[in-house]
């Protein structure tokens, strides 16, 4: 994929690292279980389910539908608006 697309957290992070979130406005989900660093992945852990975020994803291997952060904007959670 190209560039941050919009996707809202429809499962926060498991003990596996993975988080699943829906895209606006085409409602496909995707399985996020790889991040650029560690921050990322701190970032999307601490993000509940509701939250809204701009991610660029990139593919994670060779299996469908999981994918790797490669940037992590949030842009709405439950508690408010959050900083980049």
């Amino acid at each position: 994929m190209s560039g941050p697309n919009v996707y809202t957290v429809i499962s926060e992070q498991n003990d596996h690292d993975c988080t699943t979130v829906r895209a606006h406005p085409r409602n496909e989900t995707f399985h996020v279980v790889e991040y650029a660093d560690e921050d990322a992945r701190e970032r999307v852990a601490d993000l509940p389910v509701g939250s809204v975020v701009k991610l660029e994803l990139s593919r994670a291997g060779r299996r469908s539908n999981v994918w790797r952060a490669e940037s992590v904007r949030i842009a709405h959670t439950d508690g408010g608006v959050a900083g980049e």
